[in-house]
């Protein structure tokens, strides 16, 4: 375990992790950020158990994907590969690895309700909770950029591929944009952050 993972924790988070890690038989990686994920955990053949960690400088979403990941490798060790990754196995290991952690010692008040509320019935991603995300964002450094929700109906807005989209109606929990250069559509989370025009 590189000392690079423990610089994204907040000094009260470090050793409660390093405790979880201990010995166990698993690498975990700080990776360049991701655009597509946060984290994740992967078995290989013939290679160690690993989970990768997007370097990011909200120290509480840092935590909390390390969390999600780690009671993915719980999992794993104790089922293989009997379980579905989001299943009933999962959420009842996400809730008691997370469990030591909700408290004041590591999140502040404005982030414990939602995340309290989250952890009552854990989802896949955290973008799928929208009082959690909001909650979170307050954290991350400051950005020009905003998340679709935040865009005006039909406004214009350049995805980081470098398409131009206009944001549409809202289906379920995803908006429909439709690419101006080809007329496609496409759904966007909410939480996706993009530069508008």
């Amino acid at each position: 375990m590189g000392p690079e993972f423990y610089s994204f924790l907040l000094k009260p988070a470090q050793q409660p992790c390093a405790d979880l890690i201990g010995k166990r038989d698993v690498q975990v990686k700080v990776v360049r950020e991701r655009k597509t994920k946060h984290g994740d955990f992967r078995v290989q053949h013939g290679k160690p158990v690993t989970i990768t960690l997007n370097a990011m400088e909200n120290p509480y979403r840092f935590l909390l994907t390390f969390l999600h990941e780690w009671a993915h490798f719980e999992v794993f060790s104790a089922f293989r590969r009997r379980q579905k990754p989001h299943g009933v196995a999962w959420k009842k290991m996400f809730q008691e690895v997370t469990a030591p952690f909700l408290t004041a010692d590591f999140f502040p008040e404005t982030l414990l309700t939602p995340l309290k509320n989250h952890m009552r019935h854990p989802k896949a991603t955290f973008a799928a909770d929208s009082a959690l995300m909001l909650a979170l964002r307050k954290f991350d450094p400051p950005t020009k950029k905003k998340c679709i929700f935040e865009l005006k109906p039909d406004a214009l807005f350049l995805a980081a591929d470098g398409r131009v989209f206009q944001k549409g109606p809202k289906r379920r929990t995803r908006f429909l944009c439709t690419c101006t250069q080809t007329k496609r559509q496409y759904l966007f989370p909410p939480f996706v952050e993009v530069n508008e025009i």
